[in-house]
């Protein structure tokens, strides 16, 4: 017991040096897990914006998604000339599959710098009620991805992972979302949430 006791005084540094990246594993590995098992999973839908590659056939407008009296419009410009067009793009989150899926709605096939600005309306979320604030009832909210380093531990121990992708976080858990195809992962920012069914 003696030799026991004598060699952890001597080794001490040793003992820690070997201890400590373990601890720091655990720990880390806990707060990645602890979250998806006490908090529970997103419980409203989410309207994403984002943009596609233009092609000939596009037309040069300016497109914004407003939410005004919590329905969803789209307000439409005519881009100046000279400036590089965009193709807008609606989709949504649906928070019971996870999956994400394009919202159509027709555009104007052209608008000049003289004609005032179109609303259009979105026939297929007419019926829908939209919350335009940043965190949804249930606590979530939109993460787009983040460029800084997360340091030497961050990046041993994954703590830049959910910044690397665009997800739903709410007090540590984060739910990715995968658009149908890459070009869409760009310039993605929230219009509003969509309220359930039946609620007030």
């Amino acid at each position: 017991m003696a030799d026991r006791g004598r060699f952890l005084r001597e080794n001490a540094f040793l003992l820690a040096a070997v201890l400590l990246p373990l601890v720091v594993v655990g720990f880390f590995l806990a707060a990645t897990a602890i979250p998806r098992w006490v908090v529970p999973p997103p419980a409203y839908d989410l309207l994403l914006r984002t943009t596609g590659y233009p092609d000939q056939a596009a037309p040069r407008v300016a497109v914004d998604f407003v939410v005004r009296d919590e329905r969803v419009e789209a307000r439409v410009r005519a881009l100046p000339a000279g400036v590089y067009p965009q193709v807008p793009k609606l989709f949504l989150f649906d928070h019971k599959t996870m999956n994400v899926s394009e919202i159509p709605f027709d555009l104007p096939a052209s608008l000049t710098e003289t004609d005032p600005a179109l609303t259009v309306a979105v026939p297929a979320l007419a019926s829908r009620r939209v919350l335009a604030q940043a965190r949804a009832p249930d606590g979530y909210a939109l993460n787009t991805p983040g460029y800084g380093s997360p340091g030497v531990f961050g990046g041993l121990f994954g703590m830049g992972a959910h910044a690397e992708r665009i997800s739903l976080v709410n007090k540590g858990r984060a739910v990715a979302i995968a658009f149908p195809s890459p070009q869409y992962g760009y310039s993605v920012s929230a219009v509003g949430w969509l309220m359930n069914e039946g609620s007030r």
